[in-house]
């Protein structure tokens, strides 16, 4: 009876809320991998398929965690644990989370309009185009060749992959799976770094709050659920931002972040308009550490971070040389795509100012579609407002105090919108803005800034209404795809 009373009190402490958490998710995971499990083996309902093991590899993450957290609770070495636990716990949460979701939609297999996994094969063989492509869309046709239009950084990732996997054995969806969890994995390291640096002051709860909007509450869902062609390359200038920017957050020398956001480069070459960002950093960092900004070593620090993007740059230019037999022919104007799209590309150009009200229009304004029969409200085939499909972004209008780095996330997201007002693509068939993900990192992290330590129950309702949203909008474009 005493140890009873002693270890409710123990509950009662906010310490002891997240391994209580972490149990009883735990066991209610058990309980539901049993039962879709019993129900299965006697064809009750079939649900879906392979869901099993990643849910039940977390269900024993999350007993173990809130096991040892409540049994060892004064342990001197339960901090680092718990350190190193937590982090595991949220990527593991995410890729379970995209995995189950994939399965009860029937999304899990590797589609038509992938490309990467045969151009890593390509390069294997030394080529760059596709030997024998079964699916045309969104190739582009040269010299009696099919290549793929869009920065190579997928097929290079995959290389390694298809040398272990062999022809047609990577899963391009899980793969995207995994790298989707990854960004949230290392968005919820930035804002814990950011918090240790005292630059937000949101408590854990509220960062875990934030980091479940980052990886549920955007386009970021069903762009990271789909792994074809355009989705992958996303997905990975996601990883690729978030990299640089965790590595710009450490302090470290240039070179770094220059290095991840040059391999952001290579897969969205608007990428690289991320770079203010990462200066921003290390200018708030240079004058924390000297009480002032020194002009010099932030010029150093410029100058190194720049040399891989610029290399990066140049490594573009020469793949399509190599490519089309042009530096600047990156394919889209002669694509296999959308008479549309390529239409607005030939006549006007990759980038002009004819777009922009368009391109303003599906950011801010485009709303749903209303029909006379359910559900009533439709998405429409070129998207709907980003503000719409994540509504908790209205809580970015609140004010909050200036900040160097602040400054720098700003000038990346402005920069980053201007130049996608001026694109010929909206983003085609999407659920949502899509190309929101260029600028999503600094933009959720200026969000998160906004919200002092604990964030409110109203913006609380509205993350939760953006995963639902986003849930919503991702098995309508799995269906109407």
């Amino acid at each position: 009876m005493v140890e009873a009373r002693a270890l409710l009190e123990r509950l009662k402490q906010p310490a002891a809320r997240l391994p209580v958490l972490a149990l009883g998710a735990g066991l209610t995971l058990l309980a539901y991998t049993a039962a879709m499990r019993f129900v299965q083996h006697y064809a009750i309902f079939r649900g879906p398929r392979d869901f099993w093991p990643p849910v039940l590899a977390l269900a024993v993450l999350l007993l173990a965690w809130g096991g040892l957290n409540l049994r060892f609770q004064a342990a001197a070495w339960l901090p680092a644990a718990n350190s190193a636990l937590l982090p595991l716990a949220v990527f593991w949460t995410i890729f379970t989370a995209y995995h189950h979701f994939g399965c009860w939609i029937g999304w899990t297999v590797t589609l038509d309009q992938t490309y990467w996994d045969q151009l890593a094969l390509s390069f294997l063989r030394g080529r760059l185009y596709l030997e024998n492509p079964t699916y045309f869309h969104d190739l582009t046709f040269f010299n009696g060749q099919w290549y793929v239009p869009q920065p190579p950084l997928p097929g290079l990732l995959l290389v390694p992959f298809t040398l272990l996997a062999g022809e047609g054995g990577v899963n391009t969806v899980r793969l995207s799976m995994l790298f989707s969890a990854l960004n949230g994995l290392v968005f919820f390291l930035i804002l814990n770094r950011m918090a240790g640096l005292k630059w937000i002051d949101l408590d854990r709860a509220g960062r875990l709050w934030i980091t479940a909007l980052f990886a549920f509450g955007t386009p970021i869902l069903y762009v990271g659920l789909t792994g074809q062609v355009w989705f992958i390359s996303q997905t990975l200038t996601v990883t690729f931002i978030a990299l640089a920017v965790c590595a710009a957050l450490l302090g470290g020398p240039g070179w770094l972040p220059g290095l991840c956001l040059g391999a952001a480069v290579l897969a969205r070459p608007n990428a690289a308009l991320i770079w203010p960002f990462l200066l921003a950093i290390a200018a708030a960092h240079l004058r924390e550490r000297a009480g002032r900004l020194a002009f010099k070593p932030l010029l150093a620090w410029a100058v190194v971070s720049a040399l891989p993007v610029v290399a990066a740059v140049f490594g573009l230019l020469y793949y399509n040389h190599l490519r089309f037999g042009s530096w600047l022919d990156f394919g889209y104007t002669t694509i296999s795509g959308a008479e549309q799209i390529v239409y607005d590309a030939q006549t006007y150009g990759i980038f002009n100012a004819h777009f922009i009200p368009r391109n303003l229009w599906s950011m801010f304004l485009l709303p749903p579609r209303l029909t006379p029969e359910f559900p009533y409200v439709l998405p429409t085939r070129d998207g709907v407002s980003m503000l719409l499909v994540t509504p908790a972004l209205f809580y970015l209008a609140r004010r909050q105090a200036w900040a160097l780095w602040k400054a720098g996330a700003l000038a990346a997201v402005l920069l980053c919108l201007g130049l996608l007002s001026l694109y010929h693509n909206t983003g085609a068939f999407q659920f949502g803005y899509r190309y929101l993900l260029d600028f999503s990192v600094p933009l959720f992290l200026l969000l998160a800034a906004g919200q002092g330590l604990k964030i409110s129950g109203a913006l609380r309702a509205l993350i939760a209404l953006s995963i639902l949203i986003n849930l919503l909008g991702a098995i309508w474009f799995a269906y109407n795809w």
